[in-house]
């Protein structure tokens, strides 16, 4: 009778301790899945309902694969392979599929679970839905991206512009403007054509990328406002007119002009009319694609730009030298030259209205006087530089003005020659370009906020795992502890089954414990980067069985702060990544401190990447960019397809 009733107290007890297990486990904010070796679920609590949309009744029983984008079916033989080895799987970075059809995007922390006999019988995963943070990562990288890409482009439009503007005569003219208009646009091919003296017909003057036969030269020579090509409808409507597809245009449809298209290979074009200051119609510019294609606003907005400079330029050498004054006046952006003896002898009205001062002022070395006194050394010996060795330059500055403030300047020069080859000096262009930098600090400062908000946020989570759940965690295998030594030893099975409860806490325990010290390391706090760098290369060796080989040369006492944990999140990043895609064994990690600098290197011979088709999508290499940005450090990154990987991070000492 004491024997069953101290049997029925062990049971009741464990049912308790169960019970108190579940109660943890179903306050997580993340999905905690349990699944056997086969991938049926075994328990799913309230989180993975809510993330879901499965209930408990609904979910236990069935095959993990509900969860699993068809697509991904190969990766869960993958993951339930590594578990069957004894692997544990620590945030794996893939999809899901809720009840309802929507994809997630999670990280995935997945742990064998063993019997009494240590044979393992399934897996426990803990799931994370991380989505809105690859949203607002792939947000941040593209905003990055489209403001690196208009300064690149306004640049590109900048070096154009200058080189039409050194143009003497109309042939070299032409041809540069037909250069120009392909690379904007990224056309195959393009062509312009002036308007003849009657005013109702287009001739064709330039072309670039056609190789017509005489009959389809000939029918191109002369274009009509009755034609059905996209340059009659121009000259008919003095508006621009895109085709991105020559077989789906309805007014084509038919006629000689689709013909004559598909036998030059053209199956879109677009033409934009040129037109003086004054609206007077002067030609038509037109690009051309072999492929079906439609280009942007984006795309559009600069190549309107190049429409309007090259008209005016046009003009410019149809006038002579007072007409190209007269352009340059009107130009939205500074316009200079200087002589031979790098003398200044025009600016243009921008300049001007932008300092303040007058004409005279500006010749010779009088502009000089309007740029920053930091900047102006600088400044003089790049150009000074540049015009002795007959070379283009750029550089930028800060220009006093009127008002008193200064304004960056991106200023960009080309030498001059006569027609007999002879250097006449310089001539260039300088844009405002203040608020691209304002918003390249403002991208900056965004950044470093986000950083510190997630910083913030590991630190807490770190805290609550470490102070209460662990806690908690500890009391339960304390009081599981003394109800093992309580249960007798005659109630051999209810003691065998508390000491497995107990057993599952302790491995719990652990994994928090990891979890936690991963969140915010307290290391890196009280020992600083190298000490934490190489605790985390052996925890790394430790549990996934791989050989990480860690050293560090002249590391500098005092690191700050920022700097020494964005060196260990990019070496937790570079680890993790290695180790999920390398197939590597060894990786070797170094850590090296230079007069002005520190630099983390991370290198394996795994089967390597290829650098410009990850770039796009690489969450992580995104991630440790931003980090370094932060410090103004300096991501490389070095990988070849079945040649390895090299990962280095430099960072200066001196912090601006």
């Amino acid at each position: 009778m004491d024997t069953r009733h101290s049997n029925d107290t062990a049971e009741r007890q464990v049912r308790d301790v169960r019970l108190w297990l579940a109660a943890i486990v179903d306050s997580s904010d993340d999905a905690i899945i349990s699944k056997n070796l086969d991938g049926v679920i075994l328990t799913w609590n309230l989180a993975a309902q809510r993330l879901f949309g499965y209930s408990e009744e609904e979910a236990v029983g069935q095959p993990i694969t509900i969860i699993i984008p068809s697509e991904l079916r190969d990766e869960e033989e993958g993951i339930l392979r590594r578990l069957r080895a004894g692997e544990r799987i620590d945030h794996h970075e893939t999809r899901r599929i809720t009840r309802d059809g929507r994809y997630l995007d999670v990280s995935l922390t997945i742990s064998p679970v063993r019997d009494a006999e240590g044979r393992i019988i399934g897996a426990s995963k803990i799931l994370r839905d991380v989505t809105e943070s690859k949203r607002a990562q792939r947000a941040l990288w593209q905003r990055d991206q489209q403001l690196a890409n208009e300064v690149v482009r306004a640049r590109t439009l900048q070096a154009i512009i200058t080189r039409l503007i050194s143009e003497s005569t109309q042939e070299t003219l032409l041809a540069q403007i037909l250069d120009a208009a392909i690379e904007l646009l990224a056309a195959d091919a393009a062509s312009i054509q002036m308007l003849a003296p009657d005013e109702e017909s287009l001739t064709l003057v330039g072309h670039r990328n056609f190789q017509p036969d005489p009959d389809s030269a000939a029918f191109w020579q002369r274009i009509t406002a009755e034609a059905s090509s996209t340059c009659g409808r121009a000259l008919r409507d003095n508006a621009r007119v895109l085709v991105t597809d020559i077989d789906s245009c309805e007014y084509m449809t038919g006629t000689r002009e689709q013909q004559e298209y598909r036998r030059l290979g053209v199956r879109a074009v677009q033409s934009t009319p040129l037109r003086s200051r004054g609206g007077k119609p002067l030609g038509m510019l037109s690009t051309h694609w072999r492929t079906p294609h439609t280009p942007t606003e984006s795309d559009f907005s600069l190549f309107d730009v190049l429409a309007r400079q090259a008209a005016d330029l046009i003009d410019r050498v149809r006038e002579g030298e007072e007409r190209f004054h007269l352009i340059a006046n009107s130009a939205p952006v500074t316009i200079w030259m200087t002589d031979a003896d790098k003398q200044c002898t025009y600016v243009n009205q921008v300049w001007i209205d932008l300092t303040g001062r007058p004409f005279e002022e500006a010749l010779g070395k009088g502009w000089a006087d309007s740029i920053h006194t930091e900047d102006v050394e600088r400044s003089w010996t790049t150009f000074a530089n540049a015009c002795d060795r007959r070379e283009p330059f750029q550089i930028e500055y800060r220009v006093r003005r009127k008002d008193g403030e200064y304004r960056w300047i991106t200023d960009a020069g080309a030498p001059r020659y006569n027609t007999d080859g002879s250097f006449v000096g310089y001539i260039g262009s300088a844009v405002d370009v203040t608020e691209r930098k304002l918003a390249d600090e403002a991208v900056a400062t965004v950044s470093q906020r986000l950083i510190e908000a997630q910083e913030g946020e590991r630190s807490r989570l770190a805290r609550e795992l470490h102070d209460d759940i662990n806690q908690r965690l500890a009391l339960l295998n304390m009081r599981l502890d003394a109800l093992s030594r309580a249960v007798p030893d005659s109630a051999a099975e209810g003691k065998q089954r508390v000491e497995e409860a107990r057993q599952d806490v302790m491995s719990l325990v652990t994994d928090v414990g990891a979890l936690s010290h991963r969140l915010h390391p307290p290391r890196l706090e009280y020992l600083g980067i190298a000490d934490a760098a190489a605790a985390l290369c052996r925890e790394i060796s430790n549990q996934q069985s791989v050989e990480v080989r860690f050293d560090a040369e002249s590391v500098p006492e005092g690191l700050s702060r920022p700097i020494a944990l964005c060196l260990y999140r990019v070496l937790q990043e570079a680890l993790q990544n290695a180790l999920k895609h390398s197939g590597s064994r060894k990786i070797d990690v170094s850590l090296r401190g230079g007069a002005d600098h520190i630099e983390l290197t991370i290198s394996d011979l795994g089967v390597g990447f290829d650098v410009g088709a990850t770039r796009d999508r690489g969450l992580g290499l995104i991630s440790m960019n931003e980090r370094l940005k932060a410090v103004a450090g300096q991501l490389v990154v070095a990988a070849q397809l079945q040649h390895g990987t090299t990962i280095r991070a430099r960072v200066p000492l001196l912090q601006p």
